[in-house]
């Protein structure tokens, strides 16, 4: 399984790389039938190339889809919380707050690959 999860993985940073996206929809919809672990999101990294795609792509479904494997898979990385997580939490979401919702999904995405990136540290 994991083999194939790097396999996508190759295929979306090549499509970020040309910034040629198509065949991402099926990329992203194979992923979403493969049963993620955080091992398998920390061994492969797939959790970084969805989410340069989803940055790249101008296709809805795409960002769609992405965002939702992306939430999906960021519930695996909460495990229990720590106060200095919940001190971090607080801090975005009072900063979030005030800014539009564009803001806040990119603030969003930027915070899940600061976790993403301190669990393979």
């Amino acid at each position: 399984m994991e083999d194939e999860v790097v396999r996508i993985a190759k295929k979306m940073d090549k499509m970020v790389q040309k910034k040629n996206a198509a065949g991402a929809l099926d990329l992203l919809k194979e992923l979403k039938n493969i049963p993620m672990t955080l091992e398998l999101l920390q061994s492969t990294r797939i959790g970084m190339s969805v989410n340069a795609l989803r940055k790249q792509s101008t296709d809805e479904e795409v960002t769609s889809l992405a965002k939702s494997l992306i939430k999906s898979w960021k519930k695996l990385l909460d495990g229990p919380s720590t106060d200095r997580d919940t001190e971090e939490k607080k801090k975005d979401t009072a900063i979030t707050s005030q800014n539009s919702p564009e803001a806040r999904e990119e603030r969003y995405f930027a915070l899940w690959e600061l976790i993403y990136v301190k669990s393979h540290s």
